[in-house]
C-alpha cells in the first residue's frame, strides 16, 4: 500500500488536533503527517499535541514539522490548509475601518467589506503556496479550511491548476447542534441544503431512522423553542432569533447561526437596535480582549491547552459531547474515499455548483452536498432556490468573482466597484474611503495592487 504524505499548513491553528484524529483509517497507516507553521511557538505546540494524540489513539503516523513549505511539499499527496495572517488584530481592523465611514458589521469575516479585504489578504497568502504546489506536487489535493471559503475556492478552482475543495463544519455542525436542541442525537436529522458558505438554504430535513421529512415539524418547533425565540449570548448558546426572522420572511431556513448569516444581509437590525435584540457587540469586544492578551498569559496557555486536547472552561452547552464521532472533521474520510474509490456522501463541501442549485450559474462556487467516487468530488442535485434566496446567493457569487479578479489583476478600480455593489455600502464615497483605508493598512499583504492603487 502506498505511503501517503499529508501536509498541514497553519499547523498552529485549532484544526490540527481535529485533523489528527481523522488519520486512523487503514489507508492512512504509516502516512507522513508534516506540520508547517511560520510561528515557532505554535509549531512546537502543534507538534507536541499531535504526537500526544498519536500515542493516545495508537496511530501509526510519522509526524514531522518544519517552517519550510517547499521542503514539506516534496512528495505531498494532500495539503490541508488552515492558515491566516495576524488573525485577530487584522479582523478587528477589518471591522473598525468601515465603521469610520458609517458601515457597521457584526462579524466581518466572510461578507461585507470585512469579508472582501479578508479574502484579498488570504488570496495573497495562498498565491505562493499554490505556486509551490504547482512546482513540487501538482497532482496533490488541497483540502481547505481557511475562510472566506467561497471566495478562496473561487480563486483556487478558477485561477489555479490545483485540485481543491473547501470544508467547513457550518452545515454539519449546526445541524448536529440543532438536532440536540430539539431533543435528538446529532446525526438523527439529515439536512438537504445548498447556498454559499456560511449561508446554506434548507430544502428538507429528514429523519435518518425512517427517511421521512421532518421539515414541517421543524418549522413548527422553532417558532416556540427558546433557542430561536430568545437570545442567550452570555450562556454560550448560539443566537438564532434573526435566522427565525429570515425564515418567516423568505419561507426558507438559513443554516448557520445569526452571527454568520447576517454577514450577507444588509437588512440585519440597525446598529442602534443591536443591544435591544441581544446583539451587543460582544464579538468585537471579545476580539479586543483577546488581542490585549499576549503569549505567556493565562489566555494563551488555555488556548495551547485546547490545542493539546485538554478541556477548557466556559464550554457551550451544545454540543453536549464535542468528541461525538458525528462532529468529526472530514479530511480523513475524504482522503480514504479519494484513494480507494469507496463512495462517500457529505452534506456540504465548497466547490463548483454543477447543477446542485438549478437556477444558479453552473460554474458558481457554492456550498452543496457532494458524492465522492472514482477519485473525484461531484455535486449532488438539490433543486431550485426561490427567488429571494437565489438572488441573495447570486449577488454574493458576483461579488466573489469580482474580488478574486481584482486581486489577480491588481485592479484597484474593480475593488472599489465591488464595494459599491456590496449591500452594506450605501455610497460611492463610502466605497472609495473604505478601500483607501484598507489599502493603506494592508498594502504589504496586497502585492498585486502595488502598481495600481487608487
Amino acid at each position: 500500500m502506498k505511503r501517503l504524505k499529508v501536509v498541514m499548513v497553519g499547523a498552529g491553528s485549532g484544526f490540527t488536533v481535529n485533523v489528527t484524529k481523522t488519520l486512523r483509517h487503514e489507508v492512512l497507516r504509516n502516512c507522513v503527517f508534516t506540520l508547517v507553521d511560520i510561528n515557532p511557538g505554535r509549531l512546537k505546540a502543534a507538534e507536541a499535541s499531535v504526537k500526544k494524540l498519536v500515542r493516545e489513539y495508537k496511530l501509526e503516523v510519522k509526524v514531522e514539522s518544519t517552517h519550510r513549505l517547499e521542503q514539506a511539499l516534496e512528495g505531498c499527496d494532500y495539503l490541508i490548509a488552515s492558515c491566516e495572517i495576524n488573525r485577530k488584530p487584522f479582523w478587528l481592523k477589518d471591522i473598525e475601518i468601515p465603521e469610520r465611514h458609517g458601515v457597521y458589521q457584526y462579524k466581518g469575516e466572510n461578507g461585507g467589506p470585512g469579508g472582501m479585504i479578508h479574502a484579498m489578504r488570504n488570496i495573497g497568502l495562498f498565491m505562493p503556496i499554490i505556486k509551490a504546489m504547482e512546482r513540487t506536487c501538482p497532482n496533490a489535493w488541497l483540502l481547505n479550511f481557511t475562510n472566506p471559503e467561497s471566495i478562496l475556492l473561487t480563486y483556487l478552482l478558477k485561477y489555479t491548476r490545483i485540485k481543491s475543495v473547501g470544508f467547513c463544519h457550518q452545515v454539519h455542525g449546526v445541524m448536529g447542534v440543532i438536532s440536540e436542541m430539539l431533543g435528538f442525537k446529532p446525526g438523527e436529522l439529515q439536512c438537504i441544503s445548498v447556498g454559499i458558505n456560511h449561508l446554506n438554504w434548507l430544502f428538507d430535513l429528514r429523519l435518518r431512522s425512517t427517511g421521512r421529512s421532518y421539515l414541517k415539524e421543524f418549522e413548527a418547533r422553532i417558532q416556540k423553542s427558546k433557542y430561536w425565540t430568545e437570545n442567550h449570548p452570555e450562556k454560550n448558546i448560539p443566537q438564532q432569533k434573526f435566522s427565525l426572522e429570515v425564515w418567516k420572511t423568505f419561507g426558507m431556513y438559513p443554516i448557520g447561526y445569526d452571527d454568520h448569516i447576517i454577514e450577507y444581509f444588509p437588512f440585519f437590525y440597525e446598529r442602534s437596535e443591536w443591544d435591544a435584540f441581544g446583539f451587543k457587540h460582544t464579538f468585537k469586544e471579545s476580539l479586543i480582549r483577546s488581542i490585549r492578551e499576549k503569549e505567556g498569559t493565562l489566555e494563551y496557555q488555555l488556548r495551547m491547552q485546547h490545542l493539546m486536547g485538554n478541556q477548557v472552561s466556559g464550554k457551550p452547552p451544545f454540543p453536549r459531547n464535542p468528541v461525538d464521532p458525528y462532529y468529526e472533521e472530514a479530511p480523513g474520510s475524504v482522503i480514504v474515499a479519494l484513494e480507494t474509490g469507496q463512495p462517500l456522501y457529505l452534506d456540504a463541501a465548497v466547490g463548483f455548483n454543477h447543477g446542485a442549485a438549478s437556477n444558479l450559474p453552473v460554474d458558481a462556487i457554492v456550498d452543496r452536498p457532494v458524492f465522492i467516487a472514482s477519485g473525484d468530488i461531484r455535486s449532488v442535485q438539490v433543486g431550485e432556490l426561490p427567488m429571494g434566496p437565489a438572488e441573495i446567493c447570486r449577488r454574493q457569487i458576483a461579488l466573489h468573482e469580482m474580488i478574486v479578479k481584482a486581486v489577480v489583476s491588481g485592479d484597484a478600480s474593480l475593488a472599489v466597484q465591488t464595494l459599491c455593489l456590496d449591500p452594506y455600502v450605501r455610497s460611492i464615497n463610502q466605497a472609495r474611503a473604505i478601500w483607501d483605508d484598507y489599502y493603506r493598512e494592508y498594502r504589504t499583504y496586497l502585492p498585486t495592487f502595488r502598481q495600481n492603487a487608487v
